[in-house]
């Protein structure tokens, strides 16, 4: 701004004129400069009058400087408004021509873009993990079963909408995972039963129920992680394949996953995690245990295999030091004596 730059060129002016006429009097004090009467009056009304209005023009241009940067940090505001705007807009056609990633990472991608809800914006870089790591984890149904995972879907959003705040909106990428969790769940069951009939072998019964505080504690309680163990190698029992055990393995780990998110969001979760359990028994027969008689048969169990394992004590020594420890310490001692 104009105004700016005058201002400031005349407080440097100002200034000169000010130390110009100090230093006159400061050398007539001293006695190597004579002034008279009247250039000494005039250079006190001088520096009187150049203070004075250095002080009025420097408040000035603090104003000024002040409100400039307010209509700077505005339009800065506005175009990265506008950058962000575009940037969303234009997602999907960035993606897709992408040359850095493979057709598979972007096709990836788009699945996870068009079931991500309107209002959760998130970048490309965290798009393309998503859609990778849902593939790693086997988050993906075959075409034939798209009819399926359409109504699971629609039924769990049921469940859910209008309950989302601030403070569990992030919840609804959950939206895409779960329905295909259960999915894949209800397939495996519907695999395992039509197998017994064709081998005619005794009635599935059903998966054993689970206990929801395993989960809660799974990171504090050996007893949780020992319960949820003997129920894992219980349900693998009930499998025939090799194929069904592998598929049981990758679903329980997404349940286990998404099961333990829900527990650290807590209240502002429970709404959505009981929607992800009422559908989930519904579709594929998982249920969680509330009889106290077979919680508490359960727990006797479990305490015995805690027992056994001797949770209290701790290894030996020499098996701790494993031999790629012993490796490891042999190098650092190897590097000190060089």
């Amino acid at each position: 701004m104009n105004i700016i730059k005058e201002l400031e060129n005349k407080i440097k002016l100002l200034k000169s004129r000010i130390s110009l006429s100090t230093k006159q009097l400061e050398e007539f004090e001293l006695g190597s400069l004579k002034l008279s009467l009247i250039a000494r009056a005039s250079a006190e009304l001088s520096i009187e009058k150049n203070n004075f209005l250095l002080n009025k023009y420097t408040q000035k241009l603090k104003k000024l400087y002040t409100e400039n940067l307010k209509e700077v940090h505005e339009k800065e505001k506005n175009k990265e408004e506008i950058r962000r705007r575009n940037y969303f807009k234009y997602q999907i056609h960035r993606i897709k021509r992408d040359k850095q990633r493979s057709p598979q990472e972007i096709e990836n991608a788009l699945i996870i873009l068009d079931e991500l809800p309107a209002e959760l914006e998130l970048e490309d870089f965290d798009i393309f993990e998503i859609g990778n790591k849902s593939k790693a984890l086997f988050l993906d149904v075959h075409s034939d079963l798209d009819d399926d995972l359409l109504e699971i879907k629609n039924e769990f959003l049921k469940l859910v909408e209008n309950k989302f705040n601030d403070t569990n909106t992030e919840l609804k990428l959950l939206n895409y995972q779960i329905p295909i969790i259960i999915l894949q769940l209800r397939t495996l069951l519907h695999n395992v039963k039509e197998n017994i009939q064709e081998l005619n072998l005794p009635e599935f019964k059903g998966f054993p129920r689970f206990q929801d505080w395993w989960i809660h504690e799974l990171w504090t309680s050996h007893q949780a992680y020992l319960g949820l163990f003997k129920w894992k190698k219980i349900v693998l029992s009930l499998f025939i394949s090799c194929e069904q055990k592998k598929a049981f393995e990758h679903i329980f780990a997404n349940w286990i996953l998404i099961k333990k998110m829900l527990n650290v969001k807590g209240e502002n979760a429970y709404f959505y995690n009981h929607a992800f359990d009422q559908m989930i028994l519904k579709y594929a027969e998982l249920d969680e245990e509330q009889n106290e008689e077979n919680l508490v048969s359960l727990k006797n169990i479990v305490a015995q295999i805690a027992e056994q394992r001797n949770c209290e004590s701790i290894y030996d020594k020499e098996i701790l030091v494993n031999d790629y420890t012993k490796f490891k310490i042999e190098k650092r001692n190897s590097q000190k004596r060089k």
